[in-house]
Formats: C-alpha cells, sequence, structure tokens
C-alpha cells in the first residue's frame, strides 16, 4: 500500500472513538489500529492478546476469542472481554469481530472493535443487588402479612368458642 493510501485509511479510522484494529488471522498480529486502542506504535510483533489482555497468549477460558470464533464460523462475532486500558486499568467492553476475505474468499484479516461497557455493567450489577433486597423484603413483608391474618383467624375461632361474634372479616 502507498503511503498515501496508508496515511489516508489511518486518519479513517482515527476518526472511530472506540477501539478499532485489524488482524491478521495467520498469527494474531495488529496491522492498523487506530488511537482509542491506545496501542501506541505498532511493531511486527504487536499481538492483540499482548495489548488488551497484556498476554503471551490468544484469548481462551472465559475470554472467547473472537478471531478463533471467526476463523470456526466465517461469520462476525460478538463476546464480553476484560481488556486494560493505556493506563492498565481493568475494563469490560463489548468486543465485536468482523471477518475479512480477500479475493478468492479466503478468510486474511478479522477487524475488531470494542465498546466500553463497564459502566453498564455496573449499572447493571446495581440493579440486580437492588432487585434482590426488594425481593428479600417482599418475602419478609409477605410473611408478615400471613401471619397477622392466621392470628386474626385464631382470635375469631376464640371469640367463637367463648359464643362471641367474630371481630375480623376476611375480605374474600
Amino acid at each position: 500500500m502507498s503511503e498515501d493510501k496508508a496515511a489516508y485509511l489511518q486518519k479513517i479510522i482515527d476518526s472511530f472513538q472506540h477501539p478499532f484494529y485489524v488482524v491478521d488471522v495467520n498469527n494474531y498480529k495488529v496491522r492498523y489500529a487506530n488511537n482509542a486502542c491506545g496501542f501506541g506504535e505498532l511493531d511486527e510483533n504487536t499481538t492483540c492478546h499482548m495489548r488488551t489482555h497484556h498476554s503471551s497468549t490468544p484469548c481462551k477460558g472465559d475470554h472467547v476469542c473472537p478471531l478463533d470464533e471467526v476463523r470456526k464460523t466465517m461469520r462476525p462475532v460478538k463476546t464480553e472481554h476484560i481488556h486494560y486500558d493505556k493506563d492498565g486499568n481493568s475494563i469490560i467492553m463489548e468486543v465485536h469481530g468482523d471477518p475479512v476475505f480477500d479475493d478468492q474468499g479466503k478468510l486474511i484479516y478479522m477487524v475488531e472493535y470494542s465498546f466500553d461497557i463497564t459502566d453498564l455493567k455496573k449499572a447493571q450489577e446495581d440493579l440486580q443487588n437492588k432487585l434482590g433486597m426488594v425481593e428479600k423484603l417482599n418475602k419478609l413483608m409477605f410473611g408478615r402479612e400471613e401471619r397477622v391474618l392466621q392470628l386474626k383467624k385464631e382470635i375469631n375461632d376464640l371469640l367463637r368458642g367463648m359464643g362471641k361474634p367474630p371481630k375480623y372479616y376476611s375480605r374474600s
């Protein structure tokens, strides 16, 4: 690619506000990356897993490797990962990987772009915690209401046993 075209391509991908980079499917090496990635200068050995996970090996386990999935399915993939920003802080990312094919239909690159969903995940967790507290409170209140109804029935039964009219009437 000529220098003019490479500079033009870099200008285009730098316009994206979210991390965006192109990975060689044969070796996980990052060929192009925008400034939002915070990768700094790329060299011949820059791999996606080294820059995003500080790992010498590709993603596995809890982190589904987008490149491995694209290779398997030959289709776009979406997953969630813990990545590290340029300051070393962990962030939760929604990671998208899209295949790039050559003219013969052979997979040659994967375009990967990510969105920081850390705040969204924290808000979801807070909401789940609050929902759990409401459910516990609801069970507690329901239990107390059942006990009050049971006590009213017992009082009515005692009153009837003494020949007096019931004091409490059911709503049903």
